[in-house]
């Protein structure tokens, strides 16, 4: 080989080195996560085992709302197609801080209409209900939909007028369709909002809220009505006084009236303008930290033969926060939150909604703020509840846990388990942030300032080994949009909801790959991505909702789309296509022919 040959030779092995160094640098190593799920469960023992409640997700609305929501199909449709995914009806409870601001008289003369734009009456700081209220929303909601109604705790006058007529109302309007009542909303800040004197306690609360269940269960005797105590605002780690579980149960709150206890989370707080991140929200350790802490108010319920739920929550408080609250990384939280919820005992969680906040999933019709003018439409939280009711979807109760060794600050799996002890499904959610300027507006919501991430979007290969048996067929489905701060083209393996009327718009595509010899499972997730893994029979048992028919319907097995992978993801407009070892390739294929 001459020298001048030699000479050229070395130059391009050091250029394609020097390549393939910076296209390393560039892209990154793709990482690695591998985890073992064992042949059976490993059920925490000092945490009884419960089926998923099909209600896992469920919902709040300010009672005032309710009638503006009703007015349109957005939030009637997205409940039957939930319903029809979890089969059963929605849960909705009618409450929030108007709750004790509320009275009822027979004589308004307020119209449906009026309801529905969302006048209440003269007095703006009262909220005043009549027959039109019911009628503005009667026929008007999902087939199978059962109500809570949160009654006014703080109006004494006249022993508790406001509650008990507002009960008579809700009774004779809703019948069975009604599940229990809860009385007074966040009680334990009753002291510092002036409702009560500074010596206020469950103790002192406990013959105040009896007198009113006694009054309410005296409108119709003949009916068994249930109630839930707690609702206090305060989180489990900064409890006030007695106001928890077990400090309401020791003040006299228990027996078979009370099926329920609940208490309220929200992970930040936007009032008064605090800062709000979305880091803190995706923190998967963060999450585990506020979650867990309600154990001991799980193990107090269950101690008296009750339940314990999350009452209201949601992102962040005061309505939520735009750039942190609408965006794809609240779709993501929900669905991390919820299962871990579930997997120690917590029966559902209550997202809080209303017509004009960042944290809604649904903004039922378009309103001005000042100069800005917003669409009604489906936010990203929306399709986190959808991605929720697909990993339920199930002909048998299951059971979920969170897999050992495979969760962190940035990510976080669960395996479900039927009451065989048979795995299931496993979820994996990559809670890494990726901003992207892709899909980082909405019409319905305040736009944001846009952090755009400057490396590349990050991919992880994760293998799973599972008992399941090599060649079986699997289906992937992904909660998926262009980044974390997306606030459109969010959906779920493609499907989506149309924002006109709340039907599906765009069909379910699954993923279908093989077990791989040893029972292996090995797929790619995004930064930002979250991934439900199930036996492609189970899918086509429990079949997507199609764009084609009417709500409460689904495709049947054999309507279920899907694309063949041999590894993992298929292409897709968030997806990076072209990997670091792919331009390798080229650049070697390229050097030799040099």
């Amino acid at each position: 080989m001459g020298v001048l040959s030699l000479t050229l030779l070395k130059l391009h092995i050091y250029v394609l080195f020097e390549l393939i160094f910076l296209t390393t640098v560039a892209y990154g190593l793709e990482p690695i996560i591998n985890v073992e799920i064992p042949a059976t469960a490993r059920l925490r023992s000092s945490i009884p085992a419960s089926p998923l409640d099909r209600n896992l997700v469920s919902w709040s609305i300010q009672g005032r709302d309710f009638p503006a929501f009703a007015q349109t199909d957005l939030l009637k449709n997205f409940f039957s197609v939930l319903s029809a995914k979890v089969g059963t009806g929605q849960i909705l409870r009618l409450g929030g801080a108007e709750s004790d601001k509320t009275t009822y008289s027979q004589y308004t003369n307020i119209t449906a209409k009026q309801f529905q734009s969302g006048y209440y009456g003269p007095n703006w700081r009262n909220v005043t209900l009549g027959p039109n209220y019911f009628k503005s929303f009667k026929g008007r909601y999902a087939t199978g939909t059962k109500f809570i109604w949160c009654l006014n705790l703080r109006d004494t006058t006249n022993q508790f007028e406001a509650a008990i007529s507002t009960a008579g109302a809700v009774l004779e309007h809703f019948g069975d369709e009604l599940e229990y009542f809860e009385i007074g909303n966040e009680v334990d800040f009753y002291r510092t909002k002036g409702y009560r004197d500074t010596d206020w306690s469950a103790e002192k609360m406990f013959p105040q809220w009896t007198y009113i269940a006694d009054k309410v269960q005296e409108i119709n005797p003949s009916k068994n009505i249930h109630f839930t105590a707690g609702g206090f605002a305060n989180a489990a780690i900064d409890v006030s006084g007695d106001f928890d579980v077990p400090g309401v149960i020791k003040a006299g709150f228990k027996g078979a009236r009370i099926p329920w206890y609940n208490m309220h989370l929200y992970p930040q707080s936007g009032c008064g303008g605090r800062p709000v991140s979305m880091a803190n929200l995706l923190n998967h350790d963060t999450l585990f930290s506020n979650v867990t802490s309600y154990i001991p108010q799980v193990l107090a319920a269950e101690a008296v033969g009750a339940q314990f739920v999350i009452g209201e929550s949601n992102s962040v408080s005061c309505s939520g926060r735009p750039g942190v609250s609408d965006t794809f990384a609240a779709a993501l939280w929900m669905v991390d939150y919820a299962l871990l919820s579930a997997s120690i005992g917590i029966r559902r969680v209550f997202f809080h909604t209303t017509t004009k906040a960042p944290y809604s999933a649904i903004i039922p019709k378009n309103y001005r703020k000042d100069a800005s003018k917003y669409s009604a439409g489906f936010l990203p939280l929306a399709y986190g509840a959808y991605f929720v009711s697909e990993i339920i979807a199930s002909n048998d109760n299951l059971l979920v846990q969170p897999i050992d060794g495979s969760s962190g600050t940035d990510y976080s799996s669960y395996s479900l388990w039927d009451e065989s002890n048979n795995l299931r499904k496993i979820v994996f959610i990559n809670l890494e942030i990726y901003n992207s300027t892709t899909g980082a507006t909405s019409a319905a919501t305040d736009n944001s300032p846009v952090y755009v991430s400057n490396a590349p979007r990050g991919s992880t290969r994760v293998n799973i080994s599972t008992p399941w048996a090599a060649g079986e067929q699997l289906s992937l489905i992904r909660l998926q949009a262009p980044g974390s701060n997306s606030k459109s083209m969010v959906n779920v393996s493609d499907f989506t909801f149309s924002n006109t009327n709340g039907l599906p718009n765009r069909n379910v595509l699954d993923e279908i790959i093989k077990v791989q010899d040893g029972g292996l499972v090995v797929f790619d997730i995004l930064a930002s991505e979250a991934v439900l893994v199930q036996h492609y029979r189970e899918a086509s048992q429990n079949p997507h909702p199609t764009s084609t028919i009417p709500p409460f319907s689904t495709s049947t097995g054999d309507q279920v789309a899907s694309t063949t992978s041999t590894k993992g993801p298929t292409s897709n407009s968030s997806r990076l296509v072209c990997s670091p070892f792919m331009v390798i390739s080229i650049l070697l294929f390229w050097s030799l022919l040099l």
